[in-house]
């Protein structure tokens, strides 16, 4: 019990330390990509980024779309909540 609270706890506690920050502030450039292609629909059109934030857990982007400019709020999680791959949808 005391290997488990003296070394395994806490290198499992490290690696989520880890993962969180690399969510939080790694780059996110295809996760922005990936973000304006949902703001978008079906059809390509031309996206502006207006606002994002960022945590652990889901990055959030506000996106100017189209001609009109109207604004669209996307939001983009992991599969798992500190891995796997982006998914990304409107709100």
């Amino acid at each position: 019990m005391t290997v488990f609270r003296r070394v395994i706890l806490p290198l499992v506690l490290l690696g989520f330390t880890v993962a969180g920050l690399l969510n939080t502030y790694a780059d996110a450039s295809d996760v922005e990509k990936l973000a304006g292609k949902v703001a978008c629909g079906d059809e390509p059109c031309p996206v502006q980024m207006t606002e994002f934030s960022r945590s652990p857990f889901s990055h959030e982007y506000v996106f100017a779309v189209g001609k009109s400019l109207g604004r669209v709020t996307v939001k983009c999680q992991r599969e798992a909540i500190l891995a796997g791959d982006y998914h990304c949808e409107r709100k």
